[in-house]
């Protein structure tokens, strides 16, 4: 496998003005996915950028060079086996804009971010006040070096899990969302519906046939583009559900199963609910 770089044509905007540039074909081994953790923290960054920049903190002591004093919820990282990357885009005019940390691959050489940034669109109603997007995520420690690509906003993806309404324990809620290039697990759902989007989620280090998962899926549902659908009557009686969201370009189908095998869901439906649960119970050997 040759270096990330050779195959970049562009990496905007957070390439440090030290980092060398190999145009050495090298073998640098089989590219894997980093397992990162989107990282928020109680403090205020104690300056704001002027251009786009990116941050690696090592240390507590670096936390607070960075940002003001705070009282965290819940504990700080592992700093001995684990680093923040922050990815800072600059001033905006407005609110609206966003930056966001993709996906994260590595290789024996080097570090790939891939990144993407957002715009309010025409239609938006915006805030007319300076901003500054920012993304943090908290991933392990190394000392390759770290290129940047940007990259489109992810609108093709899975989601699939299982809930129970009444119950107690960390089998209640399991919910995974695989992509082309990385899994995510989500944490600490404690209720359903959610807003995945706002729940903390981490990448794991693991990359799921996501191609192979969506050829599974039955016609009756691929039909159903763009909506959402229930099948029997999931978590009535305590026997839980299975969930499933697709999003194909940005349109997101959601369905609900029910566990019981119900008239309504025909033997295709069935056989996909047990792909779906099999595949709940692949993902949760590599959390």
């Amino acid at each position: 496998m040759k270096r990330f770089i050779l195959v970049m044509l562009v990496a905007l905007g957070f390439y440090s003005c030290t980092d060398p540039i190999d145009n050495e074909v090298q073998d640098c081994g089989i590219v894997r996915s980093v397992p990162f953790e989107y990282f928020a923290y109680c403090g205020q960054l104690k300056e704001n950028p002027t251009r786009p920049i990116y941050l690696i903190i090592n240390s507590n002591e670096e936390l607070q060079k960075y940002f003001t004093t705070c009282d965290p919820i819940g504990p700080l990282p592992d700093f001995t086996q684990k680093r923040v990357l922050g990815l800072l885009s600059g001033p905006k005019p407005s609110s609206g804009y966003e930056i966001k940390i993709q996906a994260i691959r590595e290789n024996d050489c080097e570090i790939l971010v891939e990144y993407s940034e957002k715009e309010p669109s025409p239609d938006e109603g915006v805030l007319t006040v300076i901003t500054y997007p920012s993304d943090f995520v908290l991933l392990p420690k190394s000392n390759k070096p770290i290129i940047f690509s940007r990259v489109k906003e992810i609108a093709d993806y899975a989601v699939v899990g299982s809930y129970y309404g009444y119950c107690v324990g960390t089998d209640c809620y399991q919910f995974y969302r695989t992509e082309n290039y990385k899994t995510i697990q989500y944490l600490n759902v404690s209720n359903f519906p959610a807003e995945f989007n706002t729940i903390d989620s981490k990448t794991l280090a693991y990359k799921d046939d996501f191609t192979g998962f969506i050829s599974k899926i039955p016609t009756e549902i691929k039909n159903l583009k763009g909506q959402t659908k229930t099948f029997g009557s999931p978590d009535a009686h305590d026997q839980g559900g299975v969930y499933f969201e697709w999003s194909q370009g940005g349109v997101v189908t959601k369905i609900y199963l029910d566990n019981d095998n119900t008239t309504d869901q025909t033997a295709e439906v069935i056989a996909f609910k047990k792909v779906i649960k099999d595949k709940i119970a692949l993902l949760k050997t590599k959390s």
